[in-house]
C-alpha cells in the first residue's frame, strides 16, 4: 500500500501546484482528443478545484480531501462492489461495520447505514417517520432548517410548518410547544449547524417536545455532526441519541469527498417484504439506499487508518480556532455586527453590505440571511483557511 499512497501523495502534490488555466473549451468529438489539448483541459478542470485550498476560501461547505481520502475514493472505484450481496465482499462488509460502529459510537445511535449525503438521509428519515405514524402529516421545522426537509416534505406528502427563530436563527422551543399544542406533529426537526448561521437548534426541547407528543425527532446535523468528533461535545451528541434519527456529513465537516452521508437510528429498520427478490441472498433494507460500494464510506475510512482519528480532529480543531480567531477580529473591529457560531461558521454585517461584493465574487465570502437580515458569511470549511489573510483581505476593501 506504500507504494500506492505514495503515488496518491505525489499527485496532490502535482495537483496543488497547478497554475491558474485559462479557460478551455473542447467539443465531443468521434475520435480521442489530442494529448496537448487534454492537458490543458484537466489543467482547466483541476486549477478551478484549487481555489480550494486557499487560505482565503471561506465562501462554502467544499474543501481539499487528503491524500489518504483521495486513496480511499481510488480503491473504492477499483473494488466496484455492491453491498447488496455482502457475502461476495467480505472485507469490504467488514470495513461498513467497523465505521457503522464507530460513528454508533461517536452518536449514541446504535443502528446507521450510509447515504449520499443528507439530503438522502432527511428524506429517508422523513420515511421512516411516516411509516411511525399515520395520524399526522405535520412537520415542525425552524425557519432556517435546510431546503431539503422542505423537498422530503414534498416528495412524502407531507406538510411542512416552519417555526419561528431567535435573532441567531435557533428554533424557538416555546414557539415549537404552542404549535404542538395546536396540533400534534408526525415529526419535529432539529437542525444541528444551519447552513446560513451554523448555530445549533435547543436539541434537548426538541427531543422532549417530541417524545411528549409522541412524534419523530430527527436530527439534521449534515455541518455540526463534525463536533462529534471532539471528546468536549459528547454531552451534546449522548443528548441527541435521544432523537429518533440523526444525519450527518463526513464531506462537509470532516473535509471528505462526495458522496459521504451516513443517517443513523435508534430503532433498526426492517428488511423489504413486499418485494420479490430472490436474485439477492437476504431482502435490502426499507431505506432509500439500495446498490452501493466503497464509495460512500471508503475515503473516510482509510482517511481513518492512515492518518489516525486524531489527524482528523486536529485538523477540525484547527478550523475551529481559526474561526474563534476570526470573530475576535472582527469583534475588534468598529463597525462589524458579529453572529458567532460553535460549527465554524462566523457571519457579520456591516453598512453599506455592498462593501464586500468584490469578495463575494472572488468566491472568498458569500451572502446569507440571519432572521431576515442580510449578512456576509464566512466557512471555516478547511484548516487551509486563514483568520489573519482573511481579515486582511476584508480590511483592503473597506
Amino acid at each position: 500500500m506504500n507504494q500506492f499512497f505514495t503515488v496518491i501523495s505525489e499527485l496532490e502534490r502535482s495537483l496543488h501546484n497547478i497554475v491558474q488555466a485559462q479557460p478551455f473549451n473542447i467539443a465531443i468529438h468521434d475520435q480521442p482528443i489530442e494529448s496537448e489539448s487534454l492537458e490543458k483541459l484537466i489543467n482547466s478542470v483541476v486549477s478551478e478545484g484549487n481555489k480550494h485550498r486557499s487560505p482565503t476560501w471561506a465562501a462554502h461547505m467544499t474543501a481539499p480531501i487528503s491524500a489518504a481520502s483521495m486513496f480511499g475514493q481510488l480503491v473504492a472505484n477499483l473494488h466496484n462492489g455492491n453491498l447488496l450481496s455482502a457475502s461476495l465482499y467480505p472485507v469490504l462488509a467488514t470495513i461498513e461495520k467497523q465505521l457503522l460502529s464507530w460513528f454508533s459510537q461517536l452518536f449514541h445511535q446504535p443502528y446507521g447505514h450510509f447515504t449520499c449525503g443528507s439530503t438522502y438521509g432527511n428524506l429517508d428519515a422523513l420515511w421512516q417517520a411516516k411509516k411511525h405514524s399515520t395520524t399526522s402529516r405535520i412537520v415542525y421545522a425552524s425557519t432556517a432548517a435546510h431546503y431539503s426537509i422542505a423537498k422530503a416534505c414534498q416528495i412524502l406528502d407531507l406538510e411542512l410548518r416552519l417555526i419561528e427563530t431567535n435573532d441567531h436563527d435557533q428554533l424557538i422551543p416555546s414557539a415549537l410547544e404552542a404549535a404542538c399544542r395546536t396540533q400534534t406533529p408526525l415529526a419535529i426537526i432539529a437542525t444541528l449547524g444551519t447552513s446560513a448561521a451554523g448555530v445549533i437548534d435547543p436539541i434537548a426541547a426538541c427531543c422532549d417536545l417530541a417524545k411528549r407528543f409522541n412524534a419523530w425527532c430527527h436530527i439534521d446535523a449534515a455541518w455540526g455532526g463534525a463536533l462529534a468528533i471532539l471528546p468536549e461535545y459528547q454531552p451534546l451528541f449522548a443528548l441527541s441519541g435521544q432523537a429518533d434519527s440523526i444525519c450527518f456529513d463526513p464531506h462537509k465537516g470532516w473535509q471528505q469527498p462526495k458522496p459521504a452521508g451516513v443517517l443513523l437510528y435508534k430503532k433498526n429498520i426492517e428488511p423489504m417484504l413486499s418485494f420479490d427478490t430472490n436474485y439477492l441472498e437476504s431482502p435490502p433494507l426499507n431505506s432509500l439506499v439500495g446498490s452501493h460500494g466503497g464509495e460512500l464510506f471508503l475515503a473516510l475510512w482509510f482517511d481513518l487508518i492512515i492518518n489516525g482519528v486524531d489527524a482528523l480532529s486536529s485538523r477540525f480543531k484547527q478550523r475551529l480556532e481559526q474561526a474563534n480567531a476570526f470573530s475576535d477580529m472582527l469583534a475588534d473591529t468598529l463597525g462589524f455586527e458579529l453572529y458567532r457560531s460553535e460549527t465554524g461558521i462566523v457571519c457579520f454585517s456591516l453598512e453599506p453590505m455592498s462593501a464586500l461584493n468584490t469578495l463575494v465574487d472572488q468566491g472568498m465570502i458569500s451572502k446569507a440571511n440571519i432572521a431576515g437580515k442580510p449578512v456576509y458569511r464566512t466557512v471555516f470549511c478547511h484548516h487551509y483557511v486563514q483568520a489573519q489573510t482573511l481579515m486582511n483581505e476584508i480590511a483592503k476593501n473597506l
